[in-house]
């Protein structure tokens, strides 16, 4: 009974982090108190709304000391869209890993990503995105080289 408790009330608060409710659905969740996480195996859908969700074979997310959330990880063919008032964001990767109070993300592992507002396209190893800022780095950890696709107004 406490384990259960202790997931509704981690659920609680990660669901607090955010305006809107999040729902989560996967085939098993684990919650730990004293690691503060809570982990989502097999099948994972984290939807706010219909531009706002992300999917993985597996997702964590942790807590700070507040039980605030801090940070979101997917694994396992993460693909995510993410969509505010001034960006809108769709892609993929091996991880994921999403910082709420900075509004960073951080993609590695066949990674892309669609900047849909500014119609750019990034595919590299590692992608880091502020959100703030609009700030965008890409690396290749590998042979291959980084894309950076973009549109120039004015041409055909």
């Amino acid at each position: 009974m406490r384990n259960i408790l202790s997931i509704f009330i981690l659920m609680g608060i990660f669901t607090q982090a955010y305006s809107n409710k999040i729902e989560v659905t996967a085939n098993s969740v684990f919650a730990s108190n004293s690691k503060k996480e809570v982990r989502f195996v097999g099948n994972v859908l984290m939807k706010q709304d219909s531009k706002n969700w992300m999917r993985a074979n597996e997702a964590i997310v942790y807590f700070d000391d507040q039980n605030q959330t801090r940070l979101y990880e997917a694994k396992g063919n993460a693909s995510f869209e993410i969509s505010d008032k001034k960006s809108h964001y769709k892609g993929r990767s091996n991880t994921m890993k999403h910082w709420t109070k900075e509004s960073k993300y951080q993609l590695q592992g066949n990674a892309s990503t669609d900047d849909l507002i500014n119609k750019r396209h990034l595919s590299g190893d590692l992608i880091n995105v502020d959100i703030k800022s609009g700030n965008a780095s890409v690396k290749s950890q590998t042979n291959k080289p980084v894309k950076f696709i973009f549109n120039i107004k004015g041409k055909n």
